[in-house]
């Protein structure tokens, strides 16, 4: 029997090219940044979950869109940023704009049922919630979901397969925002989860602006006096959020660096929470002025040997000649070269 798999995949590819005014593609960057959308500020990293963030598409007419992919799920997400023509303050105007563009997405799905793209279209009904942010007015969220048969030619045929559409709008920064996520029924209640992860995936991204600001506060009141009390419970609400919010490019080496943390909590416990936490709040300043995966783990080991040099004055059972070797490096901002090298990666 012939594998359905590419042939879901053919599918869902040319369901994304069904419709799309003129425009340009670009790929993300190479260096591993975030994708950024000057209009919002939002900051998309090119991994979120399991999805690989595959480009930018840039309508000729104004406005684009992000595409992420994830080939094990068999799923796509498209993320559109179109500006409104004029700002928007008042809520119900907001709420208007927001199903007007929910209906379009509707009256779109069943237009191309129309020429014979979609078949058997069912459509929810509106479902309509609100996004959080950190001490602001809630943004409203319309979402709706649809099912339909994909109709699709190629060289080889015709190839039909159930789909799952999960839509959802908002409207920031007079921005309107159209999350569309598709990926073939057939996978399940498991794909319905994974169609809400995705989602709520995307919405922390949109609420992080807000509570990054504050957060960024927090790190610096830990940078000018990390031992202290204040410090301390700064520290704890910036490991949280860092916990929750994997969207930057953080990363620690776990060896050599687990061994060196079990080493000093045998000698002096409690020091080894110290230097991780060190390790991540230099990474997350970095990542917070947009630096790279190499920059944000130099920035970490430097502070990294800033706690540990304080640290080892006050229990000096704690060196070992392996870490003070990559302390002179840390402390010139190269740190995070060494522990790769040490690890036998390559940045």
């Amino acid at each position: 029997m012939k594998s359905v798999f590419p042939i879901l995949l053919t599918v869902l590819a040319l369901s994304a090219f069904a419709a799309e005014p003129g425009g340009a593609w670009k790929a993300p960057s190479k260096d591993g940044r975030p994708w950024k959308h000057p209009g919002t500020s939002l900051s998309f990293p090119q991994q979120l979950g399991g999805y690989r963030l595959a480009g930018e598409f840039t309508y000729t007419a104004g406005g684009c869109f992000i595409r992420y992919e994830n080939l094990e799920e068999q799923a796509r997400a498209d993320i559109f940023f179109f500006p409104v023509k004029a700002p928007v303050r008042v809520m119900e105007e907001k709420q208007r704009l927001i199903l007007q563009e929910l209906d379009g997405v509707v009256a779109d799905m069943q237009g191309m049922a129309k020429m014979g793209k979609y078949k058997n279209l069912e459509i929810s009904k509106v479902a309509a919630s609100g996004i959080d942010l950190w001490m602001k007015e809630d943004l409203p969220l319309a979402i709706r979901t649809i099912d339909a048969v994909r109709i699709g030619k190629s060289s080889e045929g015709v190839a039909e397969a159930l789909i799952k559409q999960w839509v959802a709008v908002t409207l920031l920064e007079d921005h309107i925002l159209t999350i569309r996520q598709m990926r073939p029924a057939s996978t399940g209640d498991g794909g319905l989860e994974g169609l809400k992860n995705f989602g709520s995936m995307v919405i922390q991204v949109i609420k992080d602006p807000w509570l990054r600001a504050d957060i960024s506060r927090m790190i610096d009141l830990y940078m000018q006096a990390p031992f202290t009390e204040d410090s301390i419970q700064a520290r704890g609400a910036v490991l949280a959020y860092l916990k929750n919010t994997p969207f930057y490019p953080i990363s620690i080496p776990e060896y050599p660096v687990s061994d060196w943390l079990e080493h000093c909590k045998k000698l002096a416990p409690g020091t080894e929470d110290h230097l991780l936490a060190a390790f991540m709040l230099g990474s997350a300043k970095a990542a917070f002025n947009e630096g790279d995966a190499a920059t944000c783990m130099n920035a970490g080991a430097k502070q990294f040997a800033v706690i540990y040099r304080q640290l080892a004055a006050k229990h000096p059972d704690i060196k070992t000649a392996e870490i003070e070797d990559f302390i002179i490096d840390a402390e010139e901002g190269r740190g995070g070269d060494w522990l790769m090298a040490k690890s036998g990666m390559k940045q």
